[in-house]
């Protein structure tokens, strides 16, 4: 039986609803609980405690660098990282402007204490595909600093000149994939050394937003934006263990149920269920493709942006539709947990902010979405 998120909050003696909305959150899973915030919930950070009994959500220090949406979260050390984000900061004319931040940030759960370390990433993560790899953390892909500031710079210069914003937005988004300079190298951070440093470049496609899931030394890139409008359709295996990285790539994911071609996504869902890789939800633009390949590179342009339901399984080689979310959802946290993924709030149809909390099992048949028991 499917459960949708309103259902889901008569259930919160076994799982309570998240206690805000959160789309474009952070968050990362320590032993049996669970921590996450920001995004749509500001700078308000939680803990859910899986062994506890009831459940409850509690609220935690607030996140000290200010809101922020799109931050990479990683554990190491009995620490939580949290990395960079989208945010604003003051600006002239009394008008906020909207940057990348390249600062990190430590949680100590046992003290409840946040504290920015004196580093900086030698470049963006803002939409990096974040890795905790043994006693490092990785970063996949990046949107460019320059090019994502100096969007919202011209817009904020041209004010409430609607056709001036207009021609800005234009402009941007009819760009070639590669004029968005989206990070095409692996970064590294060591927490205990707090240093960076790049391991090169794989054969990938320089993306965004891309879908990760980790199963031992090997993590596996699904899809993401390769430009505003336009995804991925590629999906790879990459080993994460020693100094040098090896990908390979996987098979492409199917196209969903009535639909000719698959036009990849962007912020899904991914992890692993009894031996199986999952893969669901995630956003897109139906006929981006077709537009682009005709030579429109505004390829969404006039068309509408879908939240997607199907769920993918990834069994003996081949993905298979594998069930359905209770409704299209996107840009949420996924969750490892022992032989299922937590699924955990999201953008919903029309960009609502989500509370809701599914479980994602493989039963080795299907998917299900389910309560947290």
């Amino acid at each position: 039986m499917q459960i949708n998120c309103s259902e889901l909050a008569s259930l919160a003696d076994t799982c309570p609803e998240f206690p805000v909305g959160l789309k474009n959150g952070a968050g990362a899973r320590m032993g049996s609980v669970i921590y996450a915030g920001l995004g749509s919930a500001g700078t308000q950070w939680y803990a859910l405690d899986l062994a506890a009994h009831p459940r409850a959500w509690r609220r935690l220090a607030d996140f000290p660098g200010g809101p922020r949406e799109q931050s990479g979260c990683a554990v190491a050390g009995g620490k939580l990282y949290v990395f960079g984000g989208a945010g604003q900061i003051p600006g002239s004319g009394g008008t906020p402007d909207t940057v990348i931040h390249c600062d990190v940030h430590e949680f100590d759960p046992a003290a409840n204490r946040w504290r920015e370390l004196n580093t900086r990433s030698p470049r963006s993560v803002l939409g990096s595909a974040c890795v905790s790899a043994g006693a490092r953390v990785l970063f996949f892909g990046g949107v460019n600093k320059t090019v994502f500031e100096t969007l919202f710079r011209d817009l904020k210069a041209a004010g409430s000149d609607a056709e001036r914003r207009r021609e800005i937005e234009v402009a941007y988004f009819s760009q070639r994939p590669e004029d968005y300079r989206f990070a095409d190298d692996v970064l590294c951070y060591e927490p205990a050394a707090n240093t960076w440093r790049s391991l090169g470049k794989l054969p990938l496609p320089a993306v965004v937003g891309a879908a990760v899931a980790v199963d031992g030394s090997q993590a596996t890139l699904i899809h993401g934006e390769l430009k505003p409008g336009l995804r991925s359709r590629a999906v790879n295996h990459v080993e994460v263990a020693g100094e040098i990285l090896a990908s390979q790539a996987a098979p492409d994911i199917v196209a969903p149920p009535g639909e000719s071609e698959q036009e990849g996504l962007a912020g899904a869902f991914a992890g692993y269920s009894n031996g199986a890789l999952l893969a669901a939800g995630g956003a897109n633009f139906p006929g981006a493709w077709e537009q682009y390949g005709q030579g429109r590179t505004y390829a969404h342009q006039g068309l509408q942006k879908t939240w997607r339901d199907v769920i993918y399984a990834l069994v003996d080689g081949r993905w298979e539709v594998a069930g359905q979310l209770p409704q299209g959802r996107a840009y949420g946290l996924s969750i490892p947990l022992d032989d299922s993924v937590l699924l955990l709030g999201g953008e919903g149809r029309g960009g609502e902010a989500l509370r809701c909390i599914d479980r994602l099992r493989w039963d080795g048949r299907k998917a299900h979405v389910t309560p947290l028991d």
